[in-house]
């Protein structure tokens, strides 16, 4: 052993202790058998009641083939069958291995899988979960509530085998998966010893268990009863919410509370913390504990005793303990001490070698004695690495990695890390897990994850830096300023996008008509802006498609559309048409309208008639007139924006058309955003501006053609040397297309178009041809793309076939264009996803299809290629920019999204870091140092824009938010996540507002809402006199459409409606009418009637006449039916009628069985439905919890306020006011035959519902109802993967009579 160990302190002589945690268990209750051992909610277990359900449940687990040693998952949420489970696994002499339920699927399959569990011991409504998870071998046990059938385990005895197995806890591991730490009798016995002596727990003490039970800390909880204590068990997410620890501490008298340093400051920051009197100790543990946190606990609470506590999972639970006194503060370090080891631990400070370092160096601390675990379960390789054996050859020792120093009064200090194992919030992390895991995403060739401190907020966050794999997620400008599109969240393509940056503004000054060779400058309006509607539909129809939502596509389908792809639309009669528009100087302006801009309230962005790469529009187009009536001759710039022209100066000599288009793209605004291929980007642009312009002209029989190419032109343009002339063209007569010189190459990938197998196929004689098995692969567009990617049913390459080389680009670009104009008749959109490269930049898809076509023996050349599938026709006629929401995230945010369904939420990264290289150390590993230090980093944890609070409500707001997130310079642009907030913080914050500002937020608030200057409005809204607030409430899609009014079903919470309203309409409003009653001060209506009244109030002040669209969901049904009524009967015009899922849920046999229809508390039937309001089913586990937890009103109110902690319990007071006062609402048949509507109705039937209301009446319409039945059940299809059916079905009635154009008038 080595010579510098702290020994143990001597335990008193007594009888033979308890080897095991059974027999402490049997001690325990024979001595205060009739004692409280575990509470949990307003149920309790005596000590007997303990260890007599625990051994039957033990007995259990040994008819179903447990036996001594196995192990035994523990599957349950915090409540009274937790600890019952966990001692029942122990009493059947298994160790037990904590299960928790808010993991990822796939991490609770790894343990169970390395682990070898023989059994698992599940809540009823956590069974199915863990069945689906859980090897097809394990047995998932349900037990019953009573037990009292099973024939007891054996009780105790003493002689029990103190190195067996008791239980295993997995911890995070860098090999990157967790590891399974092994912890025997013998070690946990020692540690319940050693609190029982120091006096920590005891008869008498009422411990919280609040932390997840993964968690090695949560053992000592639990098994509290083991040494006299009682446990009083949390809820589920306690450990998130230090207002509900605070009323559970003074509800059940807690006098111990075991915490990190980070909850512990949640605790301080929140109201009653400090009048906790029953508590008597608090317990800091799992990271450094500051001497300043230290300082603020004792002063709040004088008369608590505060111990630091220290110890991996690998030397069960506490290794070292420090008591927390005045002096710690005086020491002049900022961290308290981690003290010195308990009684079944000794600690030593080693060297490299493994020698002894001298007093008050810093040395790797390692741990030996009885509480150090066996070892890692399956893993002898890293069980050797970090349990060494002592010099001497004795003791096992355990490394902890960590740093330690002795200071003079023999206490340890904690000094830091050597690896990259770290404690955060309390949890530990190993940073290589993270980094492996990240690893394994198909997009990543390596990866490093490193803490970087938030300056702002003095936050420790996880930054994950990334470098891509360029053969499995290409990026634009790969390797060169693709910072940009690595990730998204600067937003510099959406302001540049603002900018125009490809329009011109310098000009050399002249005056407005004055057209006179030299005379530069001169302004020219042109006539035609304002276009027909029809123009503007087409300009709005022509988008870049990423979501293909509009069904399958056929065979025959895709060959009618390639037949006439790169055709001009005929438009009748040019000649009469041409006429009807004029002389050639309004034929002229009409074109021209067609480049320009046009705006909608719907966007964010301008709309072009034409594409551009990044939607920069860097394409100016330069009009050499001659001979054209009313203009004199001259070089002229076409404005868009301003639809007029620019006189830059003289005309040409004379000869050749009367109207020459020079095309320029401007560098400068595509280097912006783009550095590779920049050329090659500005002629696919041209070509989608000549398209349109093809578009434009084919109304007055004319079209634009190639003309020359002479780069003279360019100086005459008086553009900047480094912009880039692209060529001549020419307005000629006719209506051909003289862009057509290509080639069109068909990839089906999979089996996503009806009788076409995957493959290559090129267009040839009218028909497909199969070239080749291989195909484009998701891998071979950008990655952001990928997505996309993955909803489309092919892809198209045009491959140019020009007989100039200048044209080749512009050709494709035109190409793309006609397919975008011509797919919108045929249901289809296109979005372009690579292309070839002049400049020695090809995006993979090229370079694959140019493999594809040489290994076939066929020529390749230029290509561009682009995805297809049919879209919906709301799509087709929205305004919005409903498709560019795909691009709002980079690979680094996509990668995180991945991340999030994989690690536990401690463990994904703050913040991902895209590089183009990460850096290596000379033998070949990432370097942290220096990622740690790179701009990259720093620049992840830029800030906003610094504007300071200004109203008395943002000022007030600022005093309280900078002083939970620690923090001074407090601006109206922070969000509250980005500066370091969390899910605790915004627990205390919600709860310091309605303390401070006497405004009630509901606690998600600030994910909705994260904006400083937002959250301030909300607060303000909230100040209004009760009844000021409305009762429709906004479910997105801010639009200038005329919006939809939806009623939700019972109880007339209307936010579940929010994901149908943004994946039906995105194009439309849609209001979500909340019952009156549930706003605090409001009383719930008494019929129907009186309901459709109000709300017609409210709805006639938003929007004063008809048309109205109304939508009513479940009980919502009736009121929206008898607003329809009352609006015709008023004179107005209701255009739709949609009745969802207007029947009643169907109930099971047994909780259908009641005294009718009353609203009974006693009544199975209506505690379901009621249930059923907040939990969003009419069946299951949640809904026998509910029924077997019901006996009255106040139970109720309970039982959903322990579910649903973001709804207090005012709030759900008033929803079961408004349930209870509606439940028997109904139609008389007198009412029904007295109901006629002259709207249109349709009526979606849920898969399972009884019989609706309408379907009873005998003639409510003037036309036939159309029936829509739904596959889904009555809730799911108000779920996140139910809501698509109902959102396409309300899609396709929407438009199948007047279409989209007439919907949205």
């Amino acid at each position: 052993m080595p010579a510098a160990s702290t020994p143990a302190p001597s335990r008193p002589s007594s009888a033979r202790r308890p080897a095991t945690l059974p027999e402490m268990l049997l001690a325990a209750t024979r001595a205060h058998p009739e004692a409280e051992a575990v509470i949990a909610g307003d149920e309790s277990l005596t000590f007997d009641q303990l260890g007599n359900r625990s051994r039957r449940l033990a007995g259990l687990l040994a008819e179903s083939g447990v036996e001594a040693g196995d192990i035994v998952g523990i599957f349950a949420e915090p409540g009274v069958d937790l600890p019952l489970f966990i001692w029942g696994a122990l009493h059947a002499s298994a160790a037990y291995l904590p299960l928790a339920a808010d993991y990822p699927d796939e991490r609770l399959r790894y343990m169970l899988e390395h682990s070898g569990a023989k059994a698992i011991l599940a809540e009823a409504h956590l069974a199915s979960r863990i069945r689906d998870i859980a090897p097809h071998e394990v047995r998932v046990i349900t037990p019953g509530p009573d037990l009292a059938g099973r024939h007891d385990a054996p009780a105790p005895h003493d002689g029990g085998d103190a190195a067996a197995l008791a239980y295993l806890i997995y911890t995070s591991g860098s090999t990157g998966r967790p590891k399974g730490v092994m912890i025997e009798h013998r070690s946990i016995v020692a540690q319940l010893d050693w609190l029982a002596l120091e006096g920590h727990l005891r008869p008498g003490v009422r411990i919280l268990q609040k932390t997840p039970t993964s968690f090695d800390a949560a053992q000592w909880e639990i098994l509290a009863p083991a040494v006299g204590a009682t446990v009083v068990m949390g809820v589920p997410e306690i450990h998130r919410n230090p207002y509900a620890i605070v009323e559970l501490i003074g509800r059940h008298s807690v006098t111990a509370l075991q915490c990190v340093p980070t909850l512990l400051q949640a605790l301080l920051d929140a109201e009653g913390f400090e009048v906790c009197s029953s508590l008597t100790h608090v317990y800091s543990g799992g990271e450094a504990l500051s001497a300043q946190l230290a300082g603020q606990f004792l002063e709040a609470l004088p008369w608590c005793r505060l111990t630091n506590l220290y110890g991996p999972s690998e030397c069960t639970i506490n290794a070292l303990s420090h008591a927390v006194g005045p002096e710690d503060l005086r020491r002049g370090e900022t961290v308290i001490p981690i003290g010195r080891p308990v009684a079944g631990a000794d600690c030593h400070l080693l060297d490299s070698a493994m020698a002894p370092v001298a007093e008050g160096e810093v040395g790797e601390l390692y741990l030996s004695g009885v509480q150090v675990a066996r070892g890692y379960i399956g893993n002898p390789d890293q069980t050797a690495e970090r349990f060494r054996t002592a010099s001497d050859g004795g003791a096992v020792l355990y490394r902890t990695g960590d740093l330690a120093r002795r200071n003079a009064d023999g206490t340890l200090q904690f000094m830091g890390r050597i690896d990259n194992q770290i404690k955060l919030r309390g949890y530990r992390v190993e940073l290589e897990e993270i980094a492996l895991t990240i690893e394994q995403h198909p997009w990543v060739r390596r990866a490093g994850v490193i803490v970087s401190q938030n300056e702002r907020t003095s936050n420790p966050e996880l930054v994950a830096c990334v470098e891509m794999n360029p053969h499995e997620a290409t990026l634009m400008d790969q390797g060169n300023h693709g910072g940009h599109h690595q990730s998204k969240t600067n937003k510099l393509q959406v302001k540049a996008q603002l900018s125009d940056p490809g329009i011109r503004t310098e000009f050399p000054r002249g005056h407005e008509g004055e057209c006179a060779a030299g005379n530069s400058g001169a302004f020219f309006p042109l006539p035609g802006k304002d276009v027909p509607a029809q123009v503007r539909a087409e300009v709005f129809a022509r988008k870049s498609y990423r979501f293909f939502d509009g069904g399958q596509t056929s065979r025959a389908e895709l060959e009618e559309f390639l037949r006439t792809m790169l055709a001009i639309p005929a438009k009748a009669d040019s000649g009469e048409q041409a006429a009807r528009i004029g002389a050639p100087l309004e034929q002229l302006g009409r074109a021209l309208a067609w480049i320009g801009q046009f705006t909608s309230e719907e966007r964010l962005l301008p709309k072009y008639s034409y594409a551009s790469p990044g939607a920069l529009y860097a394409v100016q187009a330069y009009l050499d007139l001659a001979g054209m009536a009313g203009v004199p001759d001259g070089l002229y710039y076409y404005h868009p924006l301003e639809h007029a022209l620019r006189l830059i100066g003289p005309g040409r000599p004379a000869g050749g058309p009367a109207v020459q288009i020079h095309l320029i793209g401007r560098h400068g605004a595509i280097e912006s955003v783009y550095r590779n291929n920049i050329l090659e980007v500005l002629e696919f642009e041209a070509g989608h501006l000549l398209g349109a312009l093809q578009d434009a002209l084919a109304a007055s029989g004319q079209t634009v053609a190639p003309y020359a190419f002479e780069s003279a032109h360019r100086s005459r343009c008086r553009v900047a040397e480094e912009d880039h002339y692209l060529g001549t063209f020419a307005i000629i007569e006719g209506t051909e297309n003289h862009l057509t010189d290509a080639e069109l190459v068909v990839n089906v990938p999979g089996p996503k178009i009806a009788g076409l197998r995957a493959g290559t196929y090129a267009w040839r004689d009218g028909g497909l041809e199969r070239v080749a098995d291989e195909v484009i692969q998701p891998k071979h567009v950008i990655a952001i793309n990928q997505r996309t990617f993955g909803r489309s049913s092919f892809g198209i390459s045009i491959l140019s076939r020009a007989r100039e080389t200048w044209l080749d680009y512009i050709t494709m670009g035109c190409a793309l264009h006609r397919a975008q104009r011509n797919g919108v008749g045929a249901g289809l959109g296109f979005m372009s996803s690579g292309y070839s490269s002049k400049s020695g930049n090809p995006l993979p898809t090229s370079r694959r299809i140019t493999d594809i076509l040489t290994g076939a023996g066929l020529e390749s050349g230029p290509s561009y290629f682009f995805l297809g599938g049919k879209v919906s026709p709301w799509q087709i006629e929205t305004e919005g920019m409903y498709e560019d929401s795909v691009h709002m995230q980079g690979p680094a945010e996509l990668i995180k999204e991945e991340l999030s369904q994989i690690l536990p939420d401690y463990m994904v990264p703050h913040k991902t870091v895209v590089f183009d290289e990460l850096p290596l150390t000379p033998n070949g590993k990432i370097d942290a140092k220096a990622l740690a230090a790179s701009e990259k980093v720093a620049a992840a944890h830029s800030q906003a824009r610094f504007v300071p609070p200004a109203t008395p409500t943002e000022k007030r707001l600022a005093s309280e938010w900078g002083e939970l997130l620690r923090y001074d310079d407090v601006s109206t642009e922070d969000e509250f996540f980005a500066v370091g907030g969390n899910s605790l913080m915004s627990v205390t914050l919600i709860a310091r507002i309605a303390k401070v500002f006497g405004v009630q937020l509901p606690l998600r608030t600030l994910i909705d809402t994260p904006r400083f200057a937002d959250l301030a409005l909300r607060i303000e809204e909230g100040h209004g006199p009760v009844g000021s607030t409305s009762r429709f409430i906004s479910l997105g899609n801010a639009t200038s459409q005329r919006p939809i009014y939806c009623w939700p079903g019972l109880g007339g919470y209307p936010m579940n409606l929010r994901a149908l309203a943004a994946t039906a309409v995105p194009m439309r409003p849609v209001y979500g009418i909340q019952s009156q009653g549930i706003n605090a001060g409001e009383r719930p209506l008494g019929t129907i009637a009186e309901m459709a009244a109000a709300d017609i109030t409210e709805m006639r002040a938003l929007q004063p006449e008809g048309p109205y669209t109304l939508w009513g969901y479940s009980f919502g049904a009736r009121v929206a039916f008898e607003a329809a009524w009352q609006l015709e009967q008023a004179g107005e015009t209701v255009d739709h009628l949609m009745l969802i899922c207007p029947g009643n849920p169907g109930l099971r046999a047994a909780h259908g069985e009641g005294s009718g229809r009353s609203a009974a508390f006693d009544d199975p039937a209506f505690v379901t439905v009621l249930c059923s309001v907040f939990m969003g089913t009419s069946s299951g586990p949640d809904i026998d919890e509910c029924l077997a937890a019901t006996h009255s009103r106040e139970s109720f109110t309970a039982f959903i306020g322990g579910r649903l902690r973001a709804l207090d319990a005012a709030t759900i007071g008033r929803i079961v006011d408004i349930v209870v006062k509606t439940y028997q609402f109904d139609y008389t048949f007198d009412e029904l035959a007295s109901r006629r509507l002259a709207a249109e109705i349709t009526i979606f039937k849920a898969a399972g519902d009884d019989y609706s209301f309408i379907e009873s009446a005998p003639d409510f319409a003037l036309r036939e109802p159309v029936i829509v039945p739904l596959a889904g059940d009555h809730y799911e299809v108000l779920r996140e993967h139910g809501v698509d059916e109902l959102a396409d079905a309300l899609r396709h009635s929407t438009y199948a009579e007047a279409g989209a154009s007439a919907s949205l008038a």
